[in-house]
């Protein structure tokens, strides 16, 4: 169907201008640097690899396990002061060591910063190698692109992203999006009866999931948005009078700020123009289900399934000991 049966020629326009610029160059490298954390430098011979805790108050601590087993714990071997040129976008940093060890020497040491992403980062200081950092977490991250049809009386369906932050034995989920009330569209934070028919894969063509594993950074950026339209939601401030307009421009920000630090997974460009065949042949209500069914499809090397998705939440329990 032609998207002028639906809307007058200048909505489209402005919908278009909206989308476009609220997608500033997500294919460059525009992320912001956040050392705060726990990491490990990829030292494969090392039998007892150890932690650098880069906390936001500039100190550094180094730890290492001591002990095996049940009785495994961490201890300090060495400490720091940090500093970097730039905390956002950082060309260098200086190490001040008050206590020597575990590969910090007493003193100041300067290193510069030659690469970085959202898991990972790359040292060099005269006279060595390059040293690649790791982020270490503790939990997992996914994202949920999920939905159906059938539901409302256009043929419609709920259609929402989903984050998950999992630490084993337990499931933190943030979704907000389009649901059915009644029988009503509705756009908001999504209820957990809704949500939970969506957890797991679907047998049939008219529902549609597509789940990634992503970092801690992705994970925050991504429930940064979803706040910010459960916000407009919970306000009445939304963008437009037809919330399927706003839950196409919450989906497209989801989904393209997972590549906001490098491409991460194949994105599809949905901007209305003359190679948008998403929005060309389809009933705007139908556009972000046939969305996530392209991602799904172009994605699916990356798909977690659900054994392997649950799989992996019992390992981490396991692992936790409960």
């Amino acid at each position: 169907m032609k998207r002028s049966g639906l809307f007058s020629s200048s909505f489209f326009s402005l919908i278009f201008v909206c989308l476009a610029s609220c997608a500033p160059a997500f294919g460059q490298k525009v992320c912001e640097f956040d050392i705060a954390g726990t990491w490990k430098t990829e030292t494969p011979s090392r039998a007892n690899p150890l932690l650098y805790r880069f906390g936001p108050d500039a100190t550094l601590t180094v730890l290492s396990t001591s002990g095996s087993g049940q009785g495994a714990h961490l201890v300090e071997i060495a400490s720091a002061i940090y500093s970097l040129d730039n905390r956002k976008a950082p060309k260098a940093i200086q190490l001040k060591a008050t206590k020597g060890g575990g590969g910090l020497a007493r003193g100041t040491t300067s290193m510069d910063i030659t690469d970085y992403d959202d898991t990972s980062f790359t040292c060099v200081k005269p006279g060595s190698g390059p040293i690649r950092w790791v982020k270490v977490d503790l939990y997992r991250y996914f994202i949920v692109l999920a939905g159906n049809t059938g539901t409302f009386y256009d043929t419609s369906g709920p259609t929402f992203p989903m984050l998950i932050k999992m630490d084993g034995e337990k499931s933190q989920v943030e979704a907000v999006g389009i649901y059915s009330a009644k029988g009503a569209r509705i756009f908001g934070p999504i209820p957990l009866e809704t949500y939970s028919e969506f957890m797991q894969e679907p047998s049939s063509a008219s529902n549609v999931m597509l789940r990634l594993e992503i970092t801690g950074a992705q994970y925050e950026r991504g429930l940064k948005i979803l706040r910010t339209w459960e916000r407009r939601a919970r306000e009445s401030a939304l963008l437009y009078p037809d919330v399927v307009m706003d839950n196409i421009l919450l989906v497209k920000q989801v989904t393209e700020s997972l590549n906001k630090c490098g491409a991460k997974i194949k994105l599809y460009n949905l901007d209305w123009g003359i190679e948008d065949t998403i929005s060309e042949h389809n009933r705007t209500p139908l556009i972000t289900f046939f969305y996530f069914k392209e991602l799904r499809r172009l994605n699916e090397t990356l798909h977690v399934t659900d054994e392997k998705f649950y799989d992996r939440g019992r390992r981490m329990q396991h692992r936790a000991g409960r």
